[in-house]
């Protein structure tokens, strides 16, 4: 049974910024790849919400990476998944 799934403004937010990054300097096929690695990275998080380790930040938030470049933050609870930002792996942490 899949958790419903949340996308936080923040999700949204960096994820656009991070799809026009991929597009500008690799590419429509490298992007197009990229979303869809995405898009199944969500799939597995709603089935199996504890397959990914916790932060080393906070317990309650999990990484999903979504390949070498770029990783998932999400939190579980009882009833959803909630989606709270991707990164680039390469940039300095916002936190």
């Amino acid at each position: 049974m899949s958790l419903s799934v949340q996308y936080t403004d923040t999700f949204e937010f960096t994820f656009r910024v991070l799809v026009m990054f991929i597009e500008e300097n690799w590419g429509e096929k490298v992007t197009n790849q990229f979303i869809l690695q995405t898009e199944n990275i969500i799939r597995l998080i709603a089935t199996y919400p504890k397959m990914y380790k916790s932060s080393t930040f906070d317990r309650d938030v999990r990484v999903a990476p979504i390949n070498k470049l770029s990783s998932l933050f999400y939190a579980v609870s009882d009833d959803y998944v909630t989606l709270l930002y991707i990164v680039d792996n390469r940039q300095e942490p916002f936190w």
